[in-house]
């Protein structure tokens, strides 16, 4: 006899009242069922656009409808929802249809349609624009902000230098999360170099939420404060890591405990000197001049005009003799000149702590402080003449049991929903199955106990009644065992009537 011979006797057994009870368990077991594949079925919702206004939402609202894609309104109209798997395809889609969903702050384009009547203040207004709204473009494409104003106060140009009123800008951005201090970094200092005139100490940063990020008269300093204290920490970590491997190779893993402490020296230094040698003399150029006169009476004297020609008259009296020797030598000697720049981060002084086991817990052999400080010594530079120290010490650290982390394989989210309408079908058939054979004992119990005022009446007293009973409950028991013994035989065929279950129950879906 099959097990599906054996339910259908079963139900036939079965009075009014069960076989409605039984129907009522169906009826709510498909429900359900039908209610989690509907659930694990739904597709996952995400955000298209936010914070819009009445206008752009209707756009966006009717490009949707127009596509008969299932939406979702949020956040009172302000965020629209679409399934996930079509976010980027319903972005292309509108965008492509001229719908966009957030405001996009115009740019340069606000100076093509200029024309020759356009006056003086309006084109400087228009170029201040069109500036913030380049600006706020650029800070929008960054990853940590969703969205960025812009504010500039251009002065007037002054006649003298002196007088000029600075350039100031307030950039107003909304971050998707937490803002790092080098965000603010990028964001000063983007925006003072894209603006002519515009000092990072005149630009101040706000986040949506009023925290002021960067303000104006801040030390324009701050972001090289920074760097360097990056700097020295990374080198800090850098060499305190080296040192610990180095004596968890020798002391074994766990057994040493490394605290290294810099001071960098960041001034930027340029020096040049300038050395000659006395010692070598060359000449390098001679000069010899040697003029001779010799005339009878006096020398020619008078005054000549500006054409060359005598305005006075030249008188010549007695004979003379004019000599004239000069002689200039110039002498080049070696000279030897040195530009040395000093680059930034330059070791001052350097502090290491370190910190053994003492194996007095662990009951590993005690380390030799000799060696551990001369090995620290040469790994770490350490240097005397800096002043660098070096501090060894050991303490008793307690005993440590190495545990092996289980890998446990990788299942993808993908997968697992996958599996939740398998899993799903599959208890659905186990309370079935269950509530079958439950039902049928109970509607034997009830049998008998109804039965009990005809017993003496029956042939054979109790023991006919004992006996029959008897029969019923190895019936129940062996329609039990059947449905095990099915599940075990032929778990290919229940898996398929599962399947055709769930897919009967998707498509009434």
């Amino acid at each position: 006899m099959s097990v599906f011979d054996s339910l259908r006797r079963t139900f036939r057994d079965l009075n009014v009242s069960q076989r409605a009870t039984l129907a009522s368990a169906l009826v709510v077991v498909l429900l359900a069922g039908a209610a989690f594949v509907r659930w694990a079925s739904a597709p996952s919702f995400t955000v298209l656009y936010s914070d819009i206004d009445s206008s752009q939402l209707s756009d966006v609202v009717d490009g949707l409808e127009a596509q008969n894609v299932d939406y979702r309104l949020e956040g009172g109209g302000s965020r629209i929802l679409v399934p996930q798997a079509d976010v980027y395809r319903l972005r292309a889609d509108l965008a492509s249809d001229g719908i966009q969903g957030s405001v996009v702050p115009e740019g340069y384009e606000l100076l093509d349609n200029q024309g020759l009547s356009v006056s003086d203040f309006r084109q400087k207004i228009d170029y201040q624009r069109a500036l913030e709204g380049e600006l706020a473009r650029t800070l929008n494409a960054m990853r940590s902000i969703d969205s960025a104003t812009v504010h500039l106060v251009m002065p007037e140009e002054a006649l003298f230098a002196e007088n000029q009123e600075p350039v100031t800008a307030s950039v107003l951005i909304d971050p998707n999360g937490a803002i790092e201090e080098s965000d603010v970094e990028a964001v000063t200092f983007m925006v003072s170099s894209s603006v002519e005139g515009l000092e990072p100490a005149q630009v101040t940063v706000a986040s949506t939420d009023g925290t002021v990020l960067h303000a104006a008269g801040e030390d324009t300093g701050t972001g090289m404060g920074n760097a360097q204290l990056r700097m020295t920490k990374e080198f800090e970590e850098s060499l305190a890591g080296d040192i610990t491997a180095m004596l968890s190779s020798v002391m074994g893993p766990n057994r040493a405990s490394v605290v290294v402490r810099a001071e960098l020296d960041f001034d930027e230094r340029s020096t040049e000197s300038e050395i000659y040698d006395p010692e070598s003399q060359i000449a390098v150029k001679e000069q010899t001049i040697d003029e001779t006169y010799n005339g009878a009476g006096d020398v020619p004297v008078g005054t000549v005009g500006i054409d060359g020609e005598p305005i006075e008259e030249i008188t010549e009296d007695g004979t003379y003799e004019y000599a004239r020797n000069e002689a200039t030598t110039e002498f080049g000697v070696d000279r030897v000149v040195t530009r040395t720049m000093e680059a930034p981060g330059a070791i001052d002084r350097l502090s290491v702590a370190v910190v053994v086991d003492d194996g007095e817990l662990t009951g590993a052999a005690p380390p030799s402080l000799e060696t551990i400080d001369a090995l620290v010594t040469a790994a770490a530079g350490i240097s005397e003449t800096r002043g660098d120290t070096v501090e060894v010490s050991t303490a008793a650290f307690p005993a440590s049991v190495a545990v092996e982390p289980v890998e446990e394989p990788a299942v993808e989210e993908n997968e697992m929903m996958a599996l939740i309408p398998t899993v799903g079908g599959a208890v659905a058939l186990v309370i079935v199955a269950i509530a079958l054979v439950l039902m049928s004992r109970g509607g034997k119990k009830s049998e008998a106990i109804s039965a009990s005022g005809a017993v003496e009446a029956l042939p054979g007293g109790r023991a006919a009644l004992m006996s029959s009973s008897a029969a019923d409950a190895v019936e129940v028991s062996g329609m039990a065992s059947d449905v095990m013994q099915l599940v075990e035989r032929q778990p290919e065929e229940i898996a398929t009537l599962l399947r055709s279950w769930l897919a009967d129950q998707r498509e009434r879906v």
